[in-house]
């Protein structure tokens, strides 16, 4: 009995934190609340659970489940909300042999907790070791399950780790807040430097074209991070054509030898990238 509630500790442990979600600044206390929520479920409930979300057959057969669909409810739109989870992925074999094996292991559960005393006479010398034969045996199966939950449960934590590791990452950084992915390539419409580029739009406009120069100025002093470079660009000129949301045009200045270069939104779908635009020079 001993052993069978560590197996139970072990996977409410596990269950509880195989799928979270809530708002950012709330994620751990939402974490911490499922972890209390599973004290009261039984090993029939905590093996249904597992199986039916967390363990599955083939990575491809994943699915979003209903019960960690983020759409539930209500949510603002003014809140960072996140959602994780872990899955553990078999063969079909070996999925539909530990499925078999967990519903057993409910099985001999409920025998022990509820039947035990129907099946042997303790008050009886054969039936005390008829009774001590029979838990030998159930201890070494559950003992057997301990051990492969425990094998999940390592596995599990090295997965966490890793995923923790990468959220704190540089790279994750960029890809999630910046638009930046792990290859270099960018997702213009999302990132930051784009995002800067607006905002030094609505503050610095003139006739509807915004002087290149005074949003430089302007993101320089907002946002010093945001350079060309970090987008893989030698330029800011190079920023606003690269991402195909910007309209472009050059001036002759007042002393009649340089050029300035102005931009604005693109209010029609982007031309290709290889086109030069109409008035570039």
């Amino acid at each position: 009995m001993l052993r069978l509630q560590q197996y139970e500790r072990l996977l409410k442990t596990m269950v509880a934190g195989m799928a979270v979600k809530g708002p950012i600044e709330r994620f751990q206390a939402a974490q911490d609340q499922k972890l209390a929520d599973m004290r009261t479920k039984t090993l029939g409930t905590l093996v249904g659970m597992f199986t039916g979300n967390h363990l599955t057959a083939a990575l491809s057969d994943v699915e979003a489940r209903p019960d960690d669909d983020t759409s539930s409810g209500i949510q603002s739109v003014d809140v960072a909300w996140a959602s994780m989870r872990f899955n553990i992925s078999m063969s079909p074999e070996r999925y539909a042999q530990s499925k078999d094996g967990l519903a057993e292991l409910v099985a001999l559960r409920n025998g022990l907790i509820h039947h035990f005393l129907e099946r042997f006479d303790i008050f009886d010398e054969n039936g005390c070791c008829a009774a001590a034969t029979h838990l030998d045996a159930c201890y070494e199966q559950i003992d057997a399950h301990f051990e492969r939950l425990k094998d999940w449960a390592r596995s599990l934590a090295e997965t966490q780790a890793l995923a923790s590791s990468f959220l704190q990452s540089k790279s994750f950084e960029d890809m999630f807040v910046h638009g930046i992915n792990p290859d270099g390539s960018v997702c213009w419409a999302r990132s930051t430097i784009v995002e800067c580029l607006h905002k030094a739009e609505t503050a610095c406009q003139v006739g509807g074209w915004t002087f290149l120069d005074a949003a430089i100025e302007f993101i320089s002093k907002e946002n010093r991070d945001q350079v060309p470079s970090r987008y893989g660009c030698k330029t800011w000129r190079q920023v606003l054509r690269k991402s195909g949301l910007f309209e472009l045009r050059k001036i002759g200045c007042s002393d009649g030898k340089s050029r300035e270069t102005l931009y604005r939104s693109q209010t029609a779908p982007p031309q290709d990238e290889q086109e030069p635009l109409p008035w570039a020079t």
